[in-house]
């Protein structure tokens, strides 16, 4: 470990870690569907045995978030102290992570059930269109994260180091993916259910708000709560390092440029 430069120890513990948390989600997830089902353990006498699927539940979302904020954390961090190469290398990487995780998961359902071709083909564009969306919000952090290194130096404001830190990147890409979420449960159910339904019921109206609370308690809440363990994570594999200046690098070729033009 002490032989690899600060690059591949970046590379080692970001891309590791996505990938250690998206199968150990999966894992868990695969524990809760095993437990909930198995009626020795739901109508057990012992209470930890009745609580298991529910603990199991709780940490594979836990952990699958963490996959997930661990992927941002990385491709900012990448943008912010490496450089565009590492950056792209960092997305292209969690995006196969996470891939891998949900491939643990199906090669899990069709050794235990029998899967046919559509539901092979319904796995696939499930997963993909997961995926794209994932790959979306990693790029949009790649593109905060990369404004953000910009202003970090040239801002004209005084406490640009401090407004345009590497967590607040995180933590804005984490709020605008938390707010994507919310628009597409409001529009692929909440609103249809409200066009069907002009009488709305109390309880409906309880499952509607907790299935928006659901949302902003975990790509909210619990992701903010990641974001900080996740870059100190970062840190701690590379050292402390001095922040990437881009326009600084871009002048500076320019200049060798003009040198070997001269």
């Amino acid at each position: 470990m002490e032989k690899l430069s600060r690059t591949q120890k970046f590379y080692l513990v970001s891309i590791g870690s996505v990938l250690l948390f998206a199968c150990l989600g999966k894992i868990l997830f695969i524990l809760y569907k095993t437990v909930s089902a198995d009626i020795m353990v739901t109508e057990s006498v012992s209470f930890f045995l009745r609580c298991l699927p529910h603990i199991s539940s709780f940490c594979a979302e836990l952990i699958s978030r963490g996959a997930f904020v661990l992927a941002v954390c990385s491709t900012v961090y990448a943008i912010s102290y490496f450089g565009k190469k590492t950056g792209t290398k960092s997305v292209i990487g969690s995006i196969l992570c996470l891939f891998a995780g949900e491939l643990l998961l199906f090669l899990y359902n069709i050794t235990r059930n029998v899967v046919g071709k559509a539901s092979i083909l319904a796995w696939l564009v499930s997963v993909l269109l997961e995926l794209l969306f994932s790959c979306i919000l990693l790029w949009l952090s790649y593109f905060i994260a990369y404004y953000f290194s910009v202003k970090r130096f040239h801002a004209q404001k005084r406490n640009r180091w401090g407004r345009y830190a590497p967590l607040r990147a995180v933590l804005l890409a984490l709020a605008i993916a938390c707010i994507l979420h919310i628009v597409i449960l409001s529009a692929d159910k909440v609103i249809p259910f409200l066009i069907q339904h002009q009488n709305v019921t109390a309880k409906e109206a309880m499952d509607i708000a907790y299935d928006y609370g659901y949302y902003i308690f975990w790509h909210l809440g619990i992701s903010f709560l990641w974001s900080i363990p996740c870059m100190k994570l970062l840190e701690k594999a590379t050292g402390r390092l001095q922040p990437k200046d881009y326009k600084a690098v871009s002048k500076k070729e320019n200049e060798n440029k003009e040198f070997r033009k001269g």
